[in-house]
């Protein structure tokens, strides 16, 4: 532990050097760490970012199980002796410069980060705003894809660039958006769906709602019968004892009632 430690120290002096020398080129930092279920595919990623320049203090802490083939550090170098690493995470929005030391399963150091310029491109050409730094930032942590924001586009109505940043930060993903879609989820905003996840309405919920008679229910009524803790089951025995073809605002009524 202490070897590495030393070696990470070394490192992170050196990639201060490194960070001088693109003085233009914010540097945050980086580690890695073995995945918490020991799949040796995977390692756990994390990315940390402050910036208080032009007295715009803002913070960014990320943290999740990545596969080792996206992180762009050898598995050879990742697990054997300790010492300096230079590597690059590419992700479409940009990419992230490393160095620092890795060895033994781990590591830590610094990194740079480049936005892309086709990827800011790609957005002006769909009408939408080139990120700000910070937003590229945090599109290319998520590891957001063109693919991704035409999803999200053709699901929701005129994302900007600011609610594709917001969907990703709040866990809208692929499959979230394609089974919401299936579901019947489709006139609503960028907004609406980060709402409805952070809520807990899932495809399956509305689908089931949709099967008790409950269809082609607007946002605002999704989340007020989650909130409320309205299930199927509570619907159906509800229908069991002759109440059918409640409104929203009743089974709510009837669910903070204790029935």
């Amino acid at each position: 532990m202490r070897r590495f430690a030393i070696a990470a120290l070394a490192a992170l002096l050196a990639g201060g050097a490194f960070a001088q020398s693109a003085a233009a080129s914010p540097v945050g930092r980086w580690s890695i760490s073995a995945a918490r279920d020991d799949d040796q595919s995977h390692v756990q990623l994390r990315i940390d970012y402050s910036d208080s320049s032009n007295g715009n203090s803002w913070n960014l802490s990320w943290s999740s199980p990545v596969a080792l083939s996206d992180v762009g550090l050898p598995a050879d170098r990742l697990r054997g002796p300790v010492g300096p690493v230079m590597f690059r995470i590419q992700r479409e929005p940009g990419s992230f410069d490393c160095t620092g030391s890795a060895g033994e399963g781990s590591g830590a150091g610094q990194f740079r980060y480049e936005s892309s310029a086709r990827f800011d491109d790609a957005l002006a050409w769909r009408g939408l705003s080139r990120p700000t730094f910070q937003q590229s930032l945090e599109l290319a942590i998520a590891g957001t894809t063109l693919a991704f924001v035409d999803q999200l586009r053709g699901s929701s109505q005129h994302p900007t660039t600011a609610d594709i940043v917001r969907a990703v930060q709040h866990g809208v993903n692929p499959n979230y958006i394609a089974e919401m879609r299936a579901a019947g989820v489709t006139k609503v905003t960028a907004g609406q769906l980060v709402t409805l996840r952070d809520h807990g309405v899932t495809p399956r919920y509305i689908g089931d709602l949709a099967a008790a008679g409950y269809k082609n229910l607007g946002t605002d009524d999704l989340v007020a019968l989650r909130d409320h803790g309205v299930s199927v089951a509570f619907v159906d025995r509800l229908k069991s004892h002759g109440y059918a073809n409640l409104s929203v605002r009743d089974l709510i009524r009837l669910r903070d009632s204790g029935i």
